[in-house]
């Protein structure tokens, strides 16, 4: 019995260990393999499935044109081709506009990022010139819609139909023809 009780510590001692030295590599190893596979194949991937080139620099570009001022920059005039529709579109990018619900006392709000798009290539300089009249029909259209309005079959489609109507009519044109939502938050 005496000869056993050496072996078993020694086989705790390796045990002991082997643990430590896998705990190790695995911490050095995955985050290596992760970074090589987000950057080589995760990236390119989302990059290719949403149109946008990646730069040679490294850096990752992006289709639209827009600054953190939540509209689309003068370089890029707020407009491009579509390549889901497959002709010269000219659209004009709002994001983070935010109002409060109606019925809501306040308490809650919709937060949303939209696309317009129109057929004529005055759509982003109509918007440019006239951005506090629309960005206000936007607000007032958002502010007058319920949370049950919303939530009803069809109801963010009928939200899309009174912000086209609201912006065309804020304009004084029917320049819009298109809304594609890109983000929706009702908090």
């Amino acid at each position: 019995m005496a000869d056993q009780e050496p072996i078993e510590t020694e086989e705790v001692k390796v045990k002991g260990g082997k643990p430590w030295l896998m705990l190790s590599l695995v911490m050095l190893i995955v985050p290596v393999v992760t970074l090589g596979i987000t950057e080589f194949v995760v990236i390119p991937r989302l990059q290719a499935s949403m149109g946008v080139e990646p730069s040679g620099d490294g850096s990752q570009s992006s289709s639209k044109g827009s600054h953190g001022d939540g509209h689309a920059s003068e370089e890029s005039g707020g407009h491009g081709k579509s390549p889901t529709l497959g002709g010269a579109v000219n659209s004009y990018t709002f994001e983070d506009q935010v109002a409060n619900l109606s019925g809501t006392l306040g308490t809650r709000f919709i937060k949303l990022s939209f696309e317009v798009r129109g057929p004529s290539d005055e759509v982003a300089a109509m918007i440019r010139v006239n951005k506090a009249i629309v960005s206000d029909a936007v607000i007032l259209t958002l502010s007058t819609m319920s949370i049950q309005a919303l939530e009803i079959p069809g109801g963010r489609n009928r939200l899309r139909s009174s912000l086209i109507e609201s912006i065309n009519e804020s304009i004084g044109d029917d320049l819009i023809d298109e809304l594609y939502f890109t983000d929706f938050i009702i908090q």
